[in-house]
């Protein structure tokens, strides 16, 4: 059974995984608008200020938010957490090891099921 030290652990892995993951998603929403934005030739200079950007992002509904597959993989994996399945592989019910999901806190499958899926 994964400790209380343990569930720290992996609960702080979780949250630094879904940190980099909202910075990556930034990031790259924000180069998608630039370039719909120079598309459009609504904007065409090279360093627009954010005031700017955010401006006609909102006058022109360009953002619709669609969550990325690690954001949902994360959500997944809180709900888990909360309902207590977290750590149990989700095919065959034994417990995935404290240092995988450590490293990989979305993980789902035990090795067992992980090698004989591939």
């Amino acid at each position: 059974m994964t400790s209380a030290t343990d569930l720290t652990r992996i609960k702080q892995a979780m949250l630094t995984e879904l940190d980099n993951t909202l910075r990556q998603n930034y990031h790259q929403t924000l180069t998608e608008v630039l370039n719909e934005l120079r598309i459009r030739n609504i904007f065409t200079p090279a360093n627009p200020t954010p005031d700017n950007v955010f401006s006609i992002v909102l006058n022109n509904h360009l953002l619709t938010y669609k969550p990325a597959t690690s954001v949902i993989q994360l959500r997944e994996a809180l709900e888990r957490l909360a309902h207590g399945k977290f750590g149990l592989c989700a095919r065959c019910g034994r417990e995935i090891p404290t240092a995988i999901l450590e490293k990989h806190p979305t993980t789902t499958l035990c090795l067992s099921c992980a090698q004989a899926k591939r």
